[in-house]
């Protein structure tokens, strides 16, 4: 018997409509059709749902792309270039589906997905098409150096839609759980109490083993879920399986979507205190360092002797100066910002706040390198000072 898995079966997926810019997006609800690709570590198949026109003149179109695990041509002659990465092309049209397949050559940097794509050299093969229920080949991946793949078009809504029950360890959180397709289900988070939610964390479970932690925090938000207000959070559908006497066998979906804790904007918390420490770390963590950068950078925007590209250039030097270690003042500071947080509790969650402090200046970092284009394109209307309050207050 094999060790059980478990995972979300969320791949790095663009939706995008064809007629206008490129823009993510979630799967429209009435989706009528999901591509059933086979196994990527397993059996478990795994859906991609198609999204719908958005008008009768646009069409909309997905794409997915894997590296992993692609099934090349075992006996390839010499001629025949093995690709590094796969990607799909998939739109709905009318009542059929139509897909195109596209094979990337190079090295493919597996650790910033799918952007490097663009950088590779490719070979576009045919498109084929299906109706609901037809199943889907591509002859032409043996001349990449593929093995040939088959596609199923489904319904996007599965027969059997995933609904486990729902609970709530925090009193003044409710939530809901709405199917949406074979992918995905919206958890809806009803805020009823006077207090700001600056970050909460979900589990799923069943009766025998723990699953998936989702964790939402506030980030540049002024409130993950404000007073009297809801949250609706996209959940991918949890699959495992074990494999008995070679049989695959899939296990029962988990029972439970659990809200295990919440943390106030005022330092108070409901649910689980360990992870409601752990959260107040995460967040305490990444503010602290925030800040920092924004100490940093304040003179370095008001100094009239640099231009832009000097003042940035200054400032992405003095973030990756920075130290991601907290000291004995930060934790003293992180004790005192939570003073319904047991002691013991918090010592024990000491240990998420450099992890935090880290990531809040490699995304700063990379934030900035993201959009300085933006800046160089836009100089006409826009100052380095505004693209830096719009760039932070987003973050």
């Amino acid at each position: 018997m094999s060790a059980r898995t478990f995972r979300y079966l969320i791949v790095f997926a663009l939706g995008y409509v064809c007629a206008g810019n490129t823009v993510a997006q979630s799967p429209a609800a009435h989706a009528r059709f999901a591509i059933e690709f086979p196994g990527f570590d397993g059996p478990l198949p795994y859906y991609l749902t198609v999204p719908e026109a958005a008008s009768p003149t646009s069409s909309p179109c997905t794409t997915f792309s894997y590296h992993q695990n692609l099934n090349r041509l075992a006996n390839a002659g010499a001629g025949v270039e093995q690709p590094s990465a796969l990607q799909w092309e998939i739109c709905a049209k009318g009542d059929s589906v139509l897909i195109t397949p596209t094979v990337y050559y190079g090295n493919y940097d597996h650790q910033n997905p799918p952007a490097p794509l663009d950088k590779l050299r490719s070979q576009t093969l045919a498109t084929h098409s299906g109706k609901l229920n037809d199943t889907v080949t591509f002859p032409e991946m043996e001349q990449a150096g593929l093995e040939p793949l088959t596609l199923h078009i489904v319904t996007a809504q599965s027969d059997i839609p995933y609904h486990p029950l729902t609970r709530s360890d925090a009193p003044s959180i409710q939530i809901e759980y709405a199917p949406v397709d074979r992918t995905i289900g919206n958890l809806s988070l009803h805020n009823q109490s006077n207090k700001a939610v600056d970050a909460f964390r979900i589990g799923t479970s069943d009766e025998t083993r723990s699953g998936s932690v989702t964790q939402v925090l506030k980030g540049g938000l002024s409130a993950v879920i404000a007073p009297n207000s809801s949250y609706v959070l996209s959940l991918g559908v949890p699959h495992s399986g074990k494999t008995v006497d070679g049989t695959f066998i899939e296990d029962p979906q988990p029972q439970y979507v659990t809200l295990q804790a919440v943390l106030f904007a005022d330092g108070s918390y409901e649910g689980d205190e360990r992870d409601a420490a752990e959260m107040a770390a995460a967040e305490f963590g990444a503010r602290v360092q925030h800040l920092r950068i924004e100490h940093l950078a304040d003179p370095i925007l008001a100094d009239d002797g640099l231009d832009d590209e000097s003042k940035i250039e200054h400032i992405r030097t003095a973030i990756q100066q920075l130290s991601a270690n907290p000291d004995s003042e930060t934790v003293a500071q992180f004790h005192a910002q939570y003073p319904a947080i047991s002691e013991g509790a918090l010592t024990s969650a000491e240990s998420k706040l450099r992890p935090a402090m880290k990531n809040e200046l490699e995304s700063m970092d990379h934030l900035i390198q993201e959009n300085e284009p933006i800046l160089q394109q836009n100089r006409s209307h826009i100052t380095l000072a505004k693209w830096w309050t719009a760039m932070t207050e987003s973050h």
